[in-house]
């Protein structure tokens, strides 16, 4: 049976966020935790950068992600601390050194629960960055006697002359389109848990994170709000359709 996850909060939207340095005028900090990754935070400095998060309390994550940056070629690090890393300092994953400018994407097997986290570059010049997305995942069976659905939705309109001759105007990218039927056991908290993280959205005014079927990483938002079709009592056949975020 094929899964597919959802991240549906960032844990930086309820945290005191602290970063490096001072932001460009138009650039603000609270651009990598927005939920754009059209929108930039930039910062005119030369040195390490440091994007720390303070829940508050202990809070569970085991994903990363890092959109549109320019941290090609500098040693990264992720970490979390139970002390606002006075003395506590673990490392989430293993230093890298980041090459290219791609998006990054960071798991951990397991969901840690820790206060503080953060992501750290070494030092670069004119630092840029849209987003940093630090979540737990909710895992969903996908059900294969109602098959997912992959497509691309186009940005392109065609024209027609008197002629009868086409041409097309490319608006932007194509985006990702998936559909999924999904099965929920009460008994396993799974109706529970993923209500929890539809409310994540804010009555489903947010984007998120996805794992798709076959692997893939990727922000988007609900085409619409999933239908739940109650198949037995405690039982769930969910539809959940979702389009990639640019």
């Amino acid at each position: 049976m094929a899964k597919i996850t959802l991240y549906t909060e960032n844990i930086l939207e309820d945290a005191t966020v602290t970063v490096t340095g001072d932001a460009d005028t138009g650039y603000p900090e609270s651009r990598l935790y927005d939920r754009d990754i059209s929108l930039y935070w930039k910062d005119t400095v030369t040195g390490a950068v440091d994007i720390s998060a303070d829940y508050g309390s202990a809070v569970a994550v085991d994903f990363l992600a890092i959109e549109k940056h320019n941290f090609d070629g500098e040693a990264m690090q992720w970490q979390y601390s139970t002390d606002d890393f006075a003395a506590d300092i673990n490392d989430a994953v293993s230093d890298w050194n980041q090459t290219g400018e791609a998006q990054i994407i960071k798991t951990i097997a397991a969901p840690v629960t820790k206060r503080y986290w953060r992501v750290t570059v070494s030092s670069l010049t004119n630092p840029q960055c849209s987003e940093v997305f630090m979540s737990a995942g909710l895992e969903l069976r996908v059900r294969f006697d109602e098959k997912p659905v992959a497509v691309d939705k186009a940005s392109v309109t065609w024209q027609e002359t008197v002629g009868g001759i086409e041409r097309s105007t490319k608006k932007g990218s194509k985006r990702r389109v998936r559909e999924y039927a999904v099965f929920l056991d009460e008994n396993d908290s799974e109706i529970t848990n993923f209500r929890t993280a539809m409310a994540n959205l804010d009555n489903y005014s947010k984007p998120f994170y996805i794992k798709d079927h076959e692997g893939n990483y990727w922000m988007c938002r609900l085409i619409e709000p999933p239908s739940e079709i109650f198949a037995t009592e405690g039982h769930v056949l969910m539809s959940l359709r979702v389009i990639e975020k640019l």
